[in-house]
């Protein structure tokens, strides 16, 4: 008796499997010999966790056996059916070297996903989990030898990954304000822009960053770079393109929130003003983006070269939102509105190389520093 309850409550434990992905084909005649059954399936990720950031991807990999333990290889893959507890974007299952596979794609932010796979309807897997996340999948960056970057549309943003890293997974997005609006003036500019780089190297807390860069014009050495990093480091940068908006969950739970077509910021925990494209180049100031929420947020400048490193101006950065100066870096404490300058050495090393490391892999590290050199911290 004991053990029939049991069973009845580990049954009514798990919420049942409402979403099923096959072909239109599925309900045509099979394509399978009739001489094929199919006994068991077995199935597996080839990433054991992933980034649920609704453009990061996985596959599912089925192999097939009948009753004497044999690999099926003649199976219709049409005749596979996959079930999940969460609503996923899943390709149809096609077969390559008697192996099965769909490729998975999991909405942002979504919860750990169960799946089983059936054979119609006769043969089941056993079920499988997906473990999904979005915080970040680890502290520090290898580096991992990327040689050169890959970039792809999707919409209104570009994904960005290194040739290192999985082809179905990402390491940055962009957004491009190429006006016409009242931030790019490109009717009497056609060479402005804005540009939001949101940067997670190896999917890891160290370097998750957003550079914008302003382009005055066309000479590259004019563009006016801005690094930002936010604190603390709860989760990876999330994209969402919705209606009318895109909205972008940042690393510490906060949003911007862009106006799709424009790419003008419309909401969340930035103001913003126009690109600065006066004809002194020693005079324009940053990014003109002002900083409302209530995290910890790190600014560093630059004209013509990474914010990280030094800079071609002697004027320290100002110490209300860093709009103007380059030298040191300024972080805010946005909830009791606390700033604090600080040497960019203390922060990465001088060196041009690629990555450059910020040196506070983990939030603990950096709230230790912050309560000795500001007289405030992230907790």
């Amino acid at each position: 008796m004991r053990l029939l309850l049991l069973m009845i409550l580990i049954s009514c434990s798990q919420a049942p499997l409402k979403y099923k992905y096959s072909s239109s084909k599925r309900y045509l005649a099979s394509l399978t010999r009739e001489d094929i059954s199919v006994d068991k399936i077995e199935g597996e990720f080839t990433s054991d966790k992933l980034f649920a950031s609704g453009l990061d991807s996985t596959f599912l990999i089925v192999k097939l056996y009948d009753e004497q333990g044999m690999l099926l290889t003649g199976v219709d893959p049409m005749d596979l059916t996959l079930s999940s507890s969460e609503d996923i974007e899943a390709k149809p299952f096609v077969v390559k070297k008697g192996v099965y596979k769909a490729e998975i794609l999991p909405h942002p932010k979504s919860k750990n996903i169960r799946m089983l796979v059936d054979w119609q309807e006769k043969v089941m897997s056993k079920e499988l989990v997906l473990k999904t996340t979005i915080a970040p999948l680890k502290d520090s960056v290898l580096p991992l030898n990327h040689e050169y970057s890959q970039s792809r549309s999707q919409g209104e943003i570009s994904i960005s990954r290194g040739s290192a890293f999985p082809e179905t997974a990402t390491e940055g997005f962009s957004l491009e304000n190429m006006g016409d609006n009242r931030i790019v003036d490109a009717a009497r500019n056609r060479d402005s822009q804005r540009v939001f780089h949101f940067d997670y190297l190896e999917q890891a807390r160290q370097n998750i960053a957003l550079e914008i860069d302003d382009a005055p014009n066309a000479t590259v050495s004019h563009t006016m770079h801005s690094l930002f990093m936010f604190f603390p480091r709860k989760n990876l940068p999330i994209v969402e393109q919705l209606t009318g908006t895109i909205d972008v969950t940042l690393p510490n739970g906060e949003k911007i929130i862009f106006q799709k077509d424009s790419k003008e910021i419309v909401g969340g925990v930035f103001t913003e003003g126009p690109v600065d494209v006066s004809r002194d180049r020693q005079k324009r100031q940053y990014a003109d983006l002002k900083y409302q929420g209530k995290g910890v947020v790190l600014r560093a400048n630059a004209r013509g070269q990474s914010p990280q490193l030094g800079q071609y101006e002697n004027n320290k950065i100002d110490m209300e939102y860093g709009l103007k100066g380059s030298v040191d870096v300024l972080i805010i404490h946005g909830q009791s509105g606390q700033r604090c300058r600080r040497p960019k050495t203390d922060f990465w090393e001088p060196l041009d190389v690629s990555p450059i490391e910020f040196k506070f892999p983990t939030d603990q590290e950096f709230d230790v520093y912050l309560k000795k050199n500001c007289g405030f911290g992230l907790f």
